[in-house]
């Protein structure tokens, strides 16, 4: 009986073990943005967005991050960008209402880190993307999510018919992503 025990143990313990899937706690989660127009900073964040997370550290190939974005529901505080922001030369919001990053790979960083590489699709344009993430202890609950990350406007073509150039607003615009999440039990896959 003793040895068919440990043998099982042995066994179980061969299985690499399943991913879980994580709930974003949307109240105390933030995706951020900022960068530079006409020399002076300026940030702004997503009101409103979704974000489905699975992930595990011992099986990264199936660990997942999907997010989408209500690219109207971006607000800087300032009447101007945020009039401009919807427009058909910036985000084009009622051609393209939505921004989506779908991951591909997810590994691990000699540092400890996480890198994710994916598709975000803009203004009907995909482009891969690669960003390090940061995970506080996964044994802890909630785990947060951190990494800054900066993305090219005119690889979207984001208000490349007004400033193709990047004269007027930076061409890099840096996102920063504050992910507070909890482990879904009995959520595994």
């Amino acid at each position: 009986m003793r040895l068919s025990l440990i043998c099982g143990m042995f066994v179980l313990g061969a299985f690499p073990s399943v991913a879980a899937d994580y709930a974003v706690d949307y109240d105390a989660s933030t995706i951020t943005f900022s960068g530079t127009h006409a020399g002076d900073a300026f940030e702004g964040l997503f009101e409103d967005w979704n974000m489905q997370i699975t992930f595990n550290p011992d099986d990264l190939s199936t660990s997942r991050i999907k997010a989408r974005f209500t690219l109207d529901s971006a607000k800087t505080g300032n009447a101007t960008y945020d009039g401009t922001l919807p427009q058909g030369d910036w985000f084009d919001v009622k051609n393209h209402p939505e921004g989506v990053f779908t991951s591909t790979a997810i590994t691990t960083n000699d540092d400890g880190s996480y890198g994710a590489e994916g598709d975000l699709t803009l203004r009907g344009i995909t482009q891969p993307v690669r960003f390090d993430f940061t995970l506080s202890d996964l044994d802890a609950d909630p785990v947060m999510v951190a990494a800054t990350f900066p993305i090219d406007r005119l690889a979207f073509d984001i208000g490349k018919k007004s400033d193709a150039k990047a004269e007027w607003v930076g061409q890099m615009i840096t996102l920063t992503l504050a992910i507070q999440a909890s482990r879904v039990e009995g959520a595994a896959e």
